[in-house]
């Protein structure tokens, strides 16, 4: 009698939870058929018909889900190529998924990448090198984009060129991108950067200062570049793009990532490419979700965006070339190994530069 009650109640727990199956017909008398196998000591796989076996031994061996990525931006919209792809559903399409955290500092980036805590970082070419100079075994994988008028020299209107920097007081965060865009600006016309009176602060108080009317000249980026036209006795004595490829924003990888994922990769790049190609034809809708993701208003978005080219794979294919014939990215590394070295940046250059970057199949030729 109360095995009888036992099994009944089974059996009415089992039509509960298959409601649905009843209206399809017989996929109700799976459970009736595996609570039947309690009683006979039988397996209730050996219950179930051949097909559903199939189907069962399917689903066991199905592949793991993959890891999914993990990297760290600062904030900045110029990495948004990865945003799409994630949220369009491009890096799904691959196989792929990603968690994106925040690092502000390249120190905090520096420390996640050696723990192993992330895979890789939104970068500036000229960061990887710093960052490879402190023990970061990495690769830049990527390229986003490239600067072109985000980033600059603010001036006053009695600076007419770059040599009438020499004596004046220029504000620059130092080690920072803005820093090496100066270096480089400087090397070209023969000055070192003790001809100049650098005065260190963050990228944005830099702005903040040239504006205030404090410093003579500065080294910033938008908003600042365009707010600087409210200045009658100011102007913008160069730009980003007047130097094209020499600020570049990069996917840095951890080597072990890369050299153990290396399909994964490939399929990343085909990705976020993807996702830059439906951008270019989709501004609108892209620069909603770059707005959405990184919090900004969508007009100050969009004046950003203005000021900087997202690379598509052709152009990533141009710009890497190849181990062979190394493209224009590893002009601007070995640029930056030198500028640094020579600023005391770094202690010491890296000897083999070509090393951090990684040649991918998806940017073969």
């Amino acid at each position: 009698m109360i095995k009888r009650l036992i099994f009944f109640t089974i059996l009415l727990i089992s039509l509960a939870g298959n409601g649905l199956a009843l209206m399809e017909g017989c996929e109700i008398y799976k459970p009736i058929r595996i609570a039947f196998s309690a009683w006979f000591n039988t397996s209730p796989q050996a219950l179930l018909s051949k097909n559903e076996q199939a189907n069962l031994i399917k689903e066991d061996t199905s592949p793991p889900q993959k890891q999914p990525f993990k990297i760290a931006f600062n904030t900045w919209l110029g990495y948004s190529p990865l945003v799409w792809a994630n949220e369009l559903g491009f890096l799904k399409q691959e196989g792929l998924s990603v968690e994106i955290t925040f690092l502000e500092g390249i120190a905090e980036k520096n420390s996640a990448l050696i723990r192993g805590e992330i895979d890789g970082v939104g970068h500036t070419a000229d960061s990887a090198v710093t960052s490879a100079a402190v023990g970061v075994d990495g690769q830049i994988v990527y390229v986003f984009d490239k600067s072109f008028g985000a980033d600059g020299i603010l001036a006053n209107s009695n600076i007419k060129s770059v040599k009438d920097l020499k004596g004046k007081q220029v504000a620059v965060e130092t080690g920072f991108t803005g820093h090496f865009f100066l270096l480089s600006i400087l090397d070209e016309v023969g000055l070192k950067e003790s001809d100049i009176d650098i005065v260190a602060m963050d990228t944005g108080s830099a702005g903040s200062a040239f504006m205030a009317n404090k410093i003579d000249a500065a080294v910033t980026w938008e908003p600042w570049i365009g707010k600087s036209k409210k200045r009658k006795d100011a102007h913008i004595l160069m730009t980003s793009a007047d130097r094209p490829g020499l600020i570049i924003d990069v996917l840095y990888m951890r080597r072990e990532t890369i050299e153990n994922r290396k399909k994964d990769i490939a399929a990343l790049i085909r990705a976020m490419s993807k996702a830059t190609d439906w951008y270019l034809h989709n501004k609108d809708k892209g620069d909603q979700i770059m707005a959405k993701f990184w919090k900004l208003s969508l007009k100050d978005t969009q004046e950003t965006a203005q000021g900087i080219r997202f690379m598509t794979l052709d152009e990533n294919k141009i710009f890497f070339g190849s181990s062979a014939q190394p493209g224009l990215l590893l002009n601007t590394v070995k640029n930056a190994n030198n500028l640094w070295f020579r600023a005391g940046i770094i202690k010491k250059q890296i000897e083999q530069p070509n090393n951090l970057i990684y040649y991918s199949e998806s940017l073969d030729k």
